[in-house]
C-alpha cells in the first residue's frame, strides 16, 4: 500500500504532500487544476519515460517519491526494513532513481513496484482497441501458468524461426556455396598434387643451375683434378718434399716448412681424388633436368597464385581445407535442419493449440466478469464477446485476439469501436479495467478520467463498481482522478487540487476535504452554488445515496 505520496516542482503543482488510506480515493478539481500530475508522479515512480518539460518553470529540477508499506517482497534486495521509500528527479534534462535512498536504475522501479501498482491513465481506452493490445490483455488474464506457457512458446517459435532462417540462406547460397567448395577443392588438389617442401624446395634454384651446366661443370673439375695431379702440381709437390726430406743439419723453419709440404702434397691428392669424382657424377641428365625444370614451372604457378614461397602456399592450402569442411558441414547440415523444422513445426502447433485452450478458457471467464459489471454499469442487455480467429503460428500463437460487443439484444456483436457509442464505450473500458484489475490482485489501482463520456445514474454505477473493488482484498488502494461528483461520492478519503494565484504565480495545491467541506467540493461539481443551500442538500443526499450503495 501506498502510505503517502510527495510531489515538488512537478507540472504545475510546486508542492504536494497527499497521505493515502486503504479503499477508495478520489481526486477532484477543477479543470487546468493539475489532478492529472498525481498520476504522472505515479508512473515516473514505476519507471515511466521522463520528459524534462514536466519540471515546472523557473525550477531546476522536480521531485516524486512515495513511502510503501509494508515494503514489497521485490525490494529484498534494497532494504529489510518494514517500509520502503522510492523516488524519482528529474534534473539538467536527466533523470535519476533511488530506492531506500540508494541509487538505483530507472528500470529497478518498475521491478520492485510493477507487480503492486496499476496505471489505467488516460488514453488508456484508445490503446485497448488495438487488437495486439486486447491479446496482451487476455493473455495477462489467463493467469501465471499461460503466461509461462506463452514464454515456452515464443521460445520454440524463436528456434522455428532460426532453423528457418539457415535453411532459406543454405537454399538462397546453393549455387554460390557449390561454387565456392568447387574453387577449394580444385585449390587443395593443386597444391596436394605439387607438395611443395619447404626444406627441398629451397635450393631448387641452385640445383637446378648445376643440372644446365653439368658438362661445362664437369670438365672444370677434370682439369682441376688433373693440375693437381702428378704431371702438375703433384709432380712440384714431391720434388719439394724429396728436397726437404734429405736437409744435412736440422733447421726449424726448413723442418716447419718439410711438415706443411706434407700436408699439402695430402690436401692436394684428397683435393684431386674428389674433382674427379664429382667430375664423374656430372654426367650429362636431360630426364632429370627436365624434371626439375618442370617442378619450378609448377612451384612458381603455386606461388603467382597462393603465396611467395613453399610456406605460404602450404598455409593457404590449409585454410582453403578448413573452409572446404566447414562448407562441407554446412551442406550436409541442411538435411538435418530440414528435419529439425519438421519436428519444430510439430512442436510450435501442439504449443499454439494449448495456448489456444487456455486463452478460450480465459476468455470465457473474462466475459462472465465483463457481462456481470456491464449489467452493474447501466448495460444490462449488452453483451462481451472475445473474438479467437486462427492465423499461422507466430511468437505470440496462432489467435487473433479480438474483444467485440453487442450493445442492444438481436444484435451481431461487432468490434469495441464501432458495436458502442463513446459513453458505452467508456463502460466497456471500465468493466474491462476493473475485471482485469481484479484477477490480477494489483494492491494499488489507479484510474485517471475512468467516467468520460458517462454522468448521471451511470456514474453512480461507476462509483459503486470502483468502491467494491476497492474492497476486494486486505489493504488494497484504489486512486481515481475524476470530475464527477457521483462517483466522488463513494470515496473513503477524497482529496480536492485547488489551484491559485500567489504574487502573479499559479500555484497548486492538494487538500484533503471531508464533512462541510467534501458536501462544498461535491456541489460545485454538481454545478449549483458550492455554498447555497440546493447545492449543498443535493451533495448531502449525493453521499447518503454512495453510503447506501456501498453497504
Amino acid at each position: 500500500m501506498i502510505d503517502e505520496l510527495q510531489i515538488r516542482a512537478l507540472g504545475v503543482i510546486e508542492e504536494a504532500d497527499l497521505e493515502l488510506a486503504p479503499g477508495l480515493t478520489v481526486v477532484t478539481g477543477e479543470t487546468g487544476a493539475g489532478k492529472t500530475m498525481l498520476v504522472t508522479a505515479l508512473q515516473l515512480l514505476l519507471g515511466a519515460r521522463a520528459d524534462t518539460s514536466l519540471v515546472r518553470h523557473g525550477e531546476d529540477d522536480a521531485w516524486v517519491a512515495a513511502r510503501v508499506v509494508p515494503a514489497p517482497p521485490e525490494a529484498a534486495a534494497w532494504t529489510d526494513e518494514d517500509e520502503l521509500v522510492v523516488e524519482r528527479e528529474l534534473r539538467d534534462g536527466r533523470s535519476r532513481a533511488r530506492i531506500a535512498g540508494r541509487l538505483a536504475p530507472i528500470s529497478a522501479l518498475e521491478e520492485v513496484l510493477g507487480g503492486h501498482v496499476e496505471v489505467h491513465a488516460q488514453g488508456e481506452h484508445a490503446r485497448l482497441l488495438r487488437p495486439e493490445e486486447q491479446r496482451r490483455l487476455l493473455d495477462r488474464f489467463a493467469g501465471p501458468e499461460h503466461q509461462h506457457a506463452l514464454e515456452a512458446h515464443a521460445a520454440l517459435f524463436g528456434q522455428l524461426q532460426d532453423v528457418r532462417t539457415r535453411l532459406q540462406r543454405l537454399d538462397d547460397d546453393a549455387r554460390e556455396r557449390q561454387r565456392t567448395m568447387d574453387r577449394l577443392r580444385h585449390e587443395v588438389e593443386e597444391i596436394e598434387a605439387v607438395a611443395p617442401d619447404p626444406a627441398s624446395d629451397g635450393d631448387l634454384e641452385a640445383r637446378l643451375a648445376v643440372l644446365e651446366h653439368a658438362e661445362d661443370l664437369a670438365v672444370a673439375a677434370a682439369r682441376a683434378a688433373e693440375a693437381l695431379g702428378a704431371e702438375s702440381a703433384g709432380q712440384a709437390l714431391g720434388e719439394a718434399l724429396d728436397a726437404l726430406r734429405r736437409l744435412p743439419a736440422a733447421d726449424p723453419t726448413l723442418d716447419d716448412a718439410h711438415e706443411r709440404v706434407v700436408a699439402l702434397t695430402e690436401e692436394a691428392r684428397d683435393l684431386a681424388l674428389t674433382l674427379r669424382r664429382r667430375s664423374d657424377e656430372l654426367g650429362a641428365d636431360p630426364e632429370q633436368l627436365e624434371e626439375l625444370r618442370a617442378r619450378q614451372r609448377a612451384l612458381q604457378e603455386l606461388y603467382r597464385r597462393y603465396g611467395a614461397d613453399p610456406v605460404q602456399v602450404l598455409e593457404h592450402a590449409e585454410a582453403a581445407a578448413k573452409e572446404l569442411l566447414r562448407l562441407e558441414d554446412e551442406e550436409a547440415d541442411a538435411g538435418g535442419l530440414e528435419e529439425r523444422a519438421a519436428r519444430l513445426e510439430e512442436d510450435v502447433a501442439a504449443s499454439a493449440s494449448a495456448l489456444h485452450a487456455t486463452r478460450r478458457a480465459a476468455a470465457d471467464r473474462l466475459i462472465a466478469g465483463v457481462d456481470a459489471r456491464l449489467g452493474a454499469l447501466g448495460m444490462p442487455h449488452a453483451t462481451f464477446h472475445v473474438e479467437l480467429t486462427p492465423i499461422a503460428p507466430a511468437r505470440h500463437g496462432a489467435d487473433r485476439v479480438r474483444f467485440e460487443l453487442a450493445a442492444n439484444p438481436g444484435e451481431p456483436p461487432a468490434s469495441l469501436e464501432k458495436a458502442a457509442s463513446g459513453g458505452e464505450r467508456s463502460r466497456v473500458m471500465l468493466a474491462l479495467e476493473v475485471t482485469l484489475a481484479d484477477a490480477e490482485g494489483a494492491s494499488v489501482l489507479v484510474f485517471d478520467e475512468v467516467d468520460a463520456g458517462i454522468g448521471g445514474a451511470t456514474a453512480l454505477a461507476v462509483g459503486e463498481t470502483l468502491a467494491r473493488l476497492a474492497r476486494v482484498g486486505e489493504g488494497r488502494q484504489v486512486l481515481c482522478v475524476t470530475h464527477l461528483a457521483q462517483l466522488a461520492a463513494f470515496a473513503d478519503v477524497h482529496h480536492t487540487v485547488v489551484k491559485e494565484v500567489v504574487d502573479g504565480r499559479t500555484v497548486t495545491r492538494v487538500e484533503r476535504v471531508a464533512d462541510a467541506d467534501r458536501v462544498a467540493e461535491l456541489a460545485r461539481m454538481l454545478g449549483g452554488d458550492a455554498g447555497g443551500d440546493a447545492g449543498r442538500e443535493h451533495a448531502r443526499t449525493l453521499l447518503e445515496e454512495a453510503a447506501r450503495r456501498a453497504e
